[in-house]
């Protein structure tokens, strides 16, 4: 009788546990833009050669919500060098990208980075197809797909129920995650 009623006790309180997730519903986190750009800052200064010929240093990025567009835009202090000739141009590179969730890796990815603009001082004319080319594959190599953020295991669980992101809105200053009860 005792095995019985026991038997019975467990199955009512998984029952009860597992009616809980249903009850909490979805619950929204706000990742304020400060949290982006420490670990951003984190893969800050960047340096490698390109193209076998051309050194370049990125470092000091500022990041911006642009929300009609859905897109984080990046904006990284540049030294552009030839060392073979001791040439060198400093200024700015303009990136952005699609703000998305990558639910394998728990995270807040960029996809579809892209270089939007390039200012450096003094570039001669004959380099600036160069630097396009380069600020591309920068942009690339340091945003696309690169983890922003890791969501902590305390992020995914809450009150028991374990939780996983599934919608993801920009503010003006912050990423606001939706997390949903996993049942």
């Amino acid at each position: 009788m005792k095995t019985k009623l026991l038997a019975v006790f467990t199955l009512i309180t998984a029952f009860f546990l597992s009616s809980c997730a249903m009850l909490i519903g979805t619950r929204d986190v706000d990742f304020p833009l400060e949290r982006l750009q420490q670990s951003l800052n984190k893969r800050l200064p960047f340096t490698k050669r390109y193209l076998g010929l051309i050194e370049v240093t990125a470092s000091h990025a500022q990041l911006a919500f642009d929300q009609p567009q859905g897109r984080l835009l990046v904006d990284m202090d540049v030294t552009m060098g030839l060392p073979i000739t001791g040439k060198s141009w400093s200024g700015k590179l303009s990136m952005s990208g699609v703000i998305a969730l990558d639910v394998a890796q728990n995270a807040v990815v960029l996809n579809d980075a892209r270089l939007d603009k390039v200012a450096l001082d003094n570039l001669d004319t004959a380099y600036s197809g160069q630097a396009m080319q380069i600020g591309n594959l920068l942009a690339r190599e340091l945003l696309q797909s690169v983890p922003l953020y890791r969501f902590k295991p305390e992020d995914l669980r809450y009150v028991g129920v374990t939780f996983a992101p599934t919608k993801i809105v920009t503010k003006a200053d912050r990423l606001v995650v939706t997390f949903e009860p996993q049942k």
